[in-house]
């Protein structure tokens, strides 16, 4: 009887012991190493189609870290401080009208550890502030001598992202006049829309340009505009899946 009490006894014990839920294990993020920062970047076959076949892919990683570009002010590039890893995605796209151009682009900063990232990260946002504002900038030939000007129309702002963390937007509406010999001065556009995200260790930024050989406001319709944003999260999502890891 008391064998038979002492069975159940145990029997009771193992049922109450595989109920009891395993705790989670404690994830961070990792430092990716050349094949994962390669990883992280948006594959060719992820374009999307309604943006035009692909008329060129390419990536790049380099190990040694690079300094994020935020934009152009007088010549002067605003930049970021420097990461201890890089890489980059670029893919163009095929355009239906003679003179247009599209292409789309991914670069993923990657740095020593999530906190120097975040301080990153906020000098990022900071010197943002400097490029707000219309700029011009001289268009010279191989000569150096001055052909034309492009005046840039920029815009800065922030915004909520996929993780909680400050987005950051930067739009560029660019007007060029450049004169041709004999002729009236042409008259062209070129807008970029540049998206920056801060997640774990790295600084990502998806970019997109778009160039059509008249004068205009704005070149990016918006579902282009949706479009790139989408790439944006999917740009935050696979480096969010890829460095979190269970330690």
């Amino acid at each position: 009887m008391r064998r038979l009490l002492a069975a159940a006894s145990a029997a009771a014990l193992a049922t109450l012991a595989i109920s009891v839920p395993a705790q989670a294990a404690e994830k961070e993020y990792v430092a990716l190493n050349e094949q994962g920062m390669k990883q992280v970047l948006i594959k060719k076959s992820w374009h999307p189609r309604w943006l035009g076949t692909i008329d060129g892919y390419e990536t790049t990683v380099n190990m040694k870290g690079a300094r994020p570009v935020e934009c152009y002010t007088k010549g002067k590039p605003v930049k970021g401080e420097k990461s201890s890893a890089f890489s980059a995605m670029a893919m163009e796209f095929k355009q239906n009208k003679a003179d247009h151009f599209l292409d789309v682009a991914q670069f993923v900063y990657q740095y020593a550890d999530v906190q120097t990232a975040e301080f990153a990260w906020q000098g990022l946002v900071n010197a943002a502030n400097s490029c707000a504002g219309t700029h011009t900038h001289d268009i010279k030939d191989g000569s150096g001598t001055k052909i034309g000007t492009a005046t840039v129309e920029i815009s800065v702002f922030t915004q909520p992202g996929m993780y909680g963390q400050e987005q950051l937007i930067i739009n560029e509406d660019v007007k060029y006049v450049e004169p041709t010999p004999g002729a009236q001065p042409t008259r062209e556009s070129a807008d970029e829309i540049s998206i920056w995200m801060y997640n774990g260790a790295a600084i990502i930024e998806v970019e997109a340009n778009k160039f059509v050989p008249k004068q205009k406001n704005w070149v990016f319709s918006e579902p282009q505009i949706a479009t790139i944003e989408t790439l944006a999260l999917l740009a935050i999502q696979r480096y969010h899946l890829t460095a979190l890891k269970a330690l």
